[in-house]
């Protein structure tokens, strides 16, 4: 997860960082995430792809809607929000349903 969503998320919005890390957590452990090599002038980082999407304002849902991925997800579109207003956020979902009060 990225450490700045992290920290948006937990300074601004008040969310519990247990609750992120645990959502995380039950991320990677449920599904492959591959990772890339990102290339740039003086290093070369490697990067889960989620986190890398994320950079270029796109979010992915590929799980059930619960309480826990409603607020991540509420929480990714309003940190992208205010890292730049007014600019495009693609949100693709892939996902079997959920929770209607989460979300």
């Amino acid at each position: 997860m990225n450490n700045d969503f992290r920290k948006f998320a937990v300074h601004h919005l008040g969310m519990n960082g247990l609750a992120l890390d645990q959502y995380g957590a039950s991320i990677s452990n449920n599904y492959i995430s591959p990772t890339i090599m990102e290339e740039r002038k003086l290093n070369v980082t490697q990067l889960d792809v989620f986190s890398r999407l994320m950079m270029d304002r796109i979010i992915f849902l590929g799980t059930q809607v619960d309480d826990y991925t409603a607020n991540v997800i509420q929480a990714q579109l309003l940190y992208l929000d205010s890292s730049d207003p007014g600019k495009d956020i693609a949100l693709y979902i892939n996902s079997p349903g959920g929770s209607v009060y989460a979300g």
